[in-house]
């Protein structure tokens, strides 16, 4: 700890002595680039309440906003991506609990344990996002809130609130259901949130059964809270079960994650500012094996899987304004990883699987402590700025481990694996300055640069196995390869460039044009290595090890809206648009960085008139053919989609229905990964292909608010 004190005493220390000249107070939600959306805030002229109906995936939220790209994963589980960076390059956190994914496959990751009916807002602030944001991301970090408790007016007495909703998706025969119950008076709240969602596998654009997308989730939450004059006090505590959720793009599927969390914040103003107190954990269990579909066929491999994974953390921070318009923030944050991934003996069926006990990571942790130190400042009437610097001292560790048996295939990696020191620590350094400029009320301008680090995870370091079927079972990317891990991995240390121009009217209500061009050099980007080669059948697949190298990644997201009319007879007319383009290389190698979204663009009109809100949607995504050759990843062709959707607003009652792919189109997602189940359904010798998106679906909702 002394020299962690060290280490954190000198970030703070530069802080002070390089901002000598005088800033004042800097509102962090005019940062850009920033997406944020409410229940009541529209984007794209989309609310929260309409996304909900297309998606059980909070992820997918997000997915029509400038900038953010998704990865396929369970129909639950898919992974964000922001400016070309994803999963564990992000910092996600929910009610400030920064989850981490307890699963060598990130079968659930973060976003995964909250669903969309419990979602109120969300934040998405990309890499050069202030400090005090959080930490240990190159990416960028995504903020969820849950539904917050709510409380009676003074004098008002006890009162009582809530709704319910449901909804229907055919393309997959999805079915859920959500509520939401209240009771409070002006000092007291006590909510419940539940929902259940429930899904059989989706047919593509020809009609064609896409196995292993089904799933089955199911939330509860409880929240209770204390108002004060100045203070709030709120402990939530919750639980998670998803009994099956099948993924297509992997060996594996989830054959069940039980979570449990308990929550609390506290939040306080004070004459010398604001207090923010948070203390969490989360547990828990998670099993893979082969699912429903995989069983049915040939040569199916049968390999029980159980994780373990806690979080658990607190962050104190405090808000101090002094001077005239100056505000300084202040933090300490502990997250601490503890992580136990073990396979059970396969007995009788499988000879080589057995007869011991597989540990792949046994004892396993990985703690951040930080501090930060942001200054904020409105230097004149048109020019705020923000100087943030954050320190951060990660720990590893894991314990000695074994193979299945003591032969060939696996003690000689398991010794050589034992026999090294095991601990690793890093000090990283994130330092982040922005500046926000309106010259008038029609025009803002924002630069900002941030220096961003973010250590190896668990099983980037420690995944310890060359053997084949072993390393098969670890990879969260969807690409059918085998992963090695690597003790000497060093954090990822990503320079970011980011400006935005906004040109609007003055109340920013008829037109708006955002274009926010960026460009992100990364030392030591984790990366893969070739390490061995195979062929099956007429696929060929690559063992990659981790390994850094350097990589760049520059992009532009372009988004607007501009009113078409306004009248008594038609209502009010609105055509929203965005366009992004991104690409990343690996310096070393000249090739393609994984999972590169090809340019893509949205188009939407709607109307509003009375209770009524119409869209005719349009997306449209180009080919991709710069793709990554260590991973085999497949090129897609173009193609452009097509969704209806209308809404009504009857008092507390609210419907909602639409099309999403009208026209039925067939199509494959540049992002979707291989599709693994169509591979092993040859018995392990067929061609691998992409994966296919979602056909026709004809979609319904219905919500009460009490």
């Amino acid at each position: 700890m002394k020299h962690f004190h060290q280490f954190c005493i000198k970030p703070i220390a530069f802080l002070f002595l390089s901002v000598a000249v005088p800033l004042s107070a800097f509102c962090q939600d005019a940062i850009s680039p920033e997406t944020v959306i409410t229940g009541t805030l529209e984007k794209a002229g989309e609310s929260l309440v309409s996304k909900r109906v297309k998606t059980s995936d909070t992820a997918s939220l997000l997915k029509d906003e400038p900038g953010v790209t998704l990865a396929t994963g369970g129909g639950v589980s898919s992974l964000p991506i922001i400016h070309g960076l994803g999963d564990d390059r992000l910092a996600i956190c929910i009610d400030g609990m920064c989850l981490t994914s307890s699963c060598a496959n990130h079968m659930n990751p973060p976003l995964s344990y909250i669903a969309p009916s419990n979602v109120s807002s969300i934040v998405v602030n990309s890499g050069a996002s202030p400090v005090s944001y959080g930490g240990d991301n190159i990416g960028g970090v995504i903020l969820v809130e849950s539904d917050q408790p709510v409380f009676a007016k003074p004098g008002e007495g006890t009162k009582g609130s809530g709704s319910a909703s449901t909804y229907y998706r055919s393309v997959n025969q999805s079915t859920g259901a959500a509520f939401l119950g209240a009771v409070a008076n002006s000092n007291l709240s006590f909510g419940v949130t539940g929902s259940i969602d429930h899904a059989k596998d989706y047919k593509d654009g020809h009609g064609n059964t896409v196995t292993s997308t089904y799933y089955e989730s199911r939330n509860l939450e409880a929240t209770f809270a204390i108002k004060g004059d100045n203070s709030l006090l709120t402990i939530k505590a919750g639980h998670q079960s998803i009994p099956d959720q099948g993924f297509v793009n992997q060996q594996m599927d989830m054959v069940d994650n039980n979570a449990s969390f308990i929550n609390a914040a506290y939040k306080n103003s004070y004459a010398w500012g604001k207090l923010d107190a948070k203390v969490y954990w989360k547990n828990t269990y998670h099993e893979m094996n082969v699912g429903e579909d995989k069983l049915t066929f040939p040569m199916p491999m049968i390999m029980p899987m159980d994780t373990r994974g806690i979080d658990l953390g607190y962050a104190l921070k405090t808000e101090i304004p002094f001077a005239e318009k100056n505000i300084l923030r202040l933090g300490n944050e502990l997250h601490r990883f503890t992580l136990n991934d073990w396979w059970p003996p396969v007995y009788g069926t499988a000879p080589m699987m057995g007869p011991n006990t597989f540990q792949s990571i046994i004892d396993g942790y990985r703690d951040r402590y930080s501090l930060f130190a942001e200054w904020e400042s409105k230097v004149s009437k048109e020019v705020t700025t923000i100087l943030g610097v954050r320190g951060e001292l990660v720990r590893m560790d894991t314990g000695n481990v074994q193979g299945y048996s003591n032969t060939m295939m696996y003690a000689p990696d398991a010794a050589a694996f034992n026999a090294q020191d095991h601990a690793r620590s890093d000090n990283n350094l994130d330092i982040t300055a922005l500046a926000r400029f309106e010259p008038s009320p029609y025009a803002t301008y924002e630069i900002g640069y941030a220096r961003k680090t973010e250590s190896p995870n668990l099983y980037e370091r420690y995944a310890w196995s060359t053997n084949w079927m072993a390393s098969g079972m670890i990879n969260w990317y969807g690409d059918g390869n085998y992963y090695v891990g690597n003790l000497n991995l060093r954090p990822e240390v990503a320079h970011t460039l980011s400006l935005s121009a906004n040109w609007h009217d003055s109340e920013r209500k008829n037109w708006e044009v955002k274009v926010t061009p960026y460009y992100t050099y990364v030392h030591d980007y984790i990366d893969v290595n070739v390490i061995g080669s195979t062929t099956y059948g007429e696929s060929s697949f690559n063992q990659l090890q981790f390994a850094n190298h350097d990589a760049r990644i520059y992009g532009l997201d372009i988004s607007g809206k501009v009113a078409l009319w306004t009248s008594s007879s038609f209502g009010h007319g609105q055509l929203n648009g965005t366009l992004g383009y991104v690409n990343g290389r690996n310096l070393d190698t000249r090739n393609s960085l994984y999972h590169m979204m090809p340019l893509n663009g949205s188009l939407t009109l709607e109307q509003k008139i009375a209770g009524w809100t119409n869209a005719i949607e349009a997306q449209i995504v180009g080919g991709k053919s710069d793709i990554d050759p260590l991973r085999y990843e497949p090129t897609t062709l173009g193609y452009a989609l097509v969704n209806l959707r209308t809404a009504y607003q009857w008092k507390n009652l609210r419907l909602d229905v639409g099309i999403t792919n009208l026209f039925d189109k067939f199509y494959y997602l540049p992002l979707g990964g291989v599709n693994f189940d169509n591979y092993m359904s040859s018995g392990w010798m067929g061609a691998m292909v992409p994966l296919a998106g979602q056909g026709r679906s004809f979609n319904v909702g219905i919500t009460q608010i009490f």
